[in-house]
Protein backbone atom coordinates (compact mmCIF):
# COMPACT_ATOMS: atom_id res chain seq x y z
CA UNK A 1 0.00 0.00 0.00
CA UNK A 2 1.36 3.24 -1.41
CA UNK A 3 2.00 6.13 1.71
CA UNK A 4 0.23 9.10 2.50
CA UNK A 5 2.74 11.30 1.11
CA UNK A 6 3.71 9.35 -1.67
CA UNK A 7 0.13 9.57 -3.54
CA UNK A 8 -0.08 12.77 -6.04
CA UNK A 9 -3.07 14.28 -4.54
CA UNK A 10 -4.50 17.43 -5.06
CA UNK A 11 -6.69 19.56 -2.78
CA UNK A 12 -9.16 22.44 -3.58
CA UNK A 13 -11.14 23.96 -0.99
CA UNK A 14 -14.16 26.06 -2.15
CA UNK A 15 -15.71 28.84 0.25
CA UNK A 16 -16.02 32.35 1.22
CA UNK A 17 -13.72 33.96 3.51
CA UNK A 18 -15.21 36.28 5.89
CA UNK A 19 -13.97 39.72 7.10
CA UNK A 20 -13.86 39.83 11.18
CA UNK A 21 -13.67 42.68 12.90
CA UNK A 22 -12.90 43.18 16.00
CA UNK A 23 -12.87 45.97 18.98
CA UNK A 24 -15.68 48.41 20.80
CA UNK A 25 -18.89 48.95 18.10
CA UNK A 26 -19.06 51.91 16.68
CA UNK A 27 -14.69 53.07 17.70
CA UNK A 28 -11.67 51.66 15.71
CA UNK A 29 -11.80 48.21 14.62
CA UNK A 30 -9.25 46.08 14.14
CA UNK A 31 -9.77 43.63 10.53
CA UNK A 32 -8.95 40.38 9.96
CA UNK A 33 -9.80 37.75 7.69
CA UNK A 34 -11.41 33.85 8.21
CA UNK A 35 -13.81 31.61 8.44
CA UNK A 36 -14.10 27.82 8.18
CA UNK A 37 -12.60 27.48 4.33
CA UNK A 38 -10.17 30.10 4.64
CA UNK A 39 -8.77 28.33 8.20
CA UNK A 40 -8.71 24.74 6.55
CA UNK A 41 -6.70 26.36 3.50
CA UNK A 42 -4.50 28.13 5.89
CA UNK A 43 -4.05 24.86 8.74
CA UNK A 44 -3.95 21.86 5.86
CA UNK A 45 -1.02 23.95 3.80
CA UNK A 46 0.95 24.28 6.90
CA UNK A 47 -0.16 20.23 8.08
CA UNK A 48 0.62 18.81 4.81
CA UNK A 49 2.40 21.47 2.67
CA UNK A 50 3.11 18.60 -0.09
CA UNK A 51 -0.99 19.01 -1.32
CA UNK A 52 -0.43 22.29 -1.98
CA UNK A 53 -4.12 23.21 -0.99
CA UNK A 54 -5.37 25.65 -3.65
CA UNK A 55 -8.45 27.77 -1.96
CA UNK A 56 -11.21 28.67 -4.78
CA UNK A 57 -13.60 31.55 -3.99
CA UNK A 58 -15.06 34.78 -5.55
CA UNK A 59 -14.03 38.42 -4.75
CA UNK A 60 -15.21 41.83 -6.12
CA UNK A 61 -13.31 44.86 -7.58
CA UNK A 62 -14.11 46.35 -3.67
CA UNK A 63 -11.17 47.66 -1.46
CA UNK A 64 -12.39 44.59 0.69
CA UNK A 65 -11.36 42.39 -1.45
CA UNK A 66 -8.21 43.66 -2.90
CA UNK A 67 -7.24 43.77 1.04
CA UNK A 68 -8.27 40.31 0.93
CA UNK A 69 -5.53 39.45 -1.86
CA UNK A 70 -2.46 41.57 -0.70
CA UNK A 71 -3.35 39.59 2.80
CA UNK A 72 -3.34 36.10 1.63
CA UNK A 73 -0.07 37.17 -0.59
CA UNK A 74 1.40 38.46 2.43
CA UNK A 75 0.69 34.90 4.66
CA UNK A 76 1.45 32.70 1.34
CA UNK A 77 5.08 34.19 2.16
CA UNK A 78 4.97 33.10 5.63
CA UNK A 79 4.05 29.65 5.17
Amino acid sequence: MESFQSLSKKVAIIGECMIELSGQPFAQQEQRFGGDTLNTAIYLSRLLPQLAPTYITALGLDNYSNHMIHAWQKRRDQL
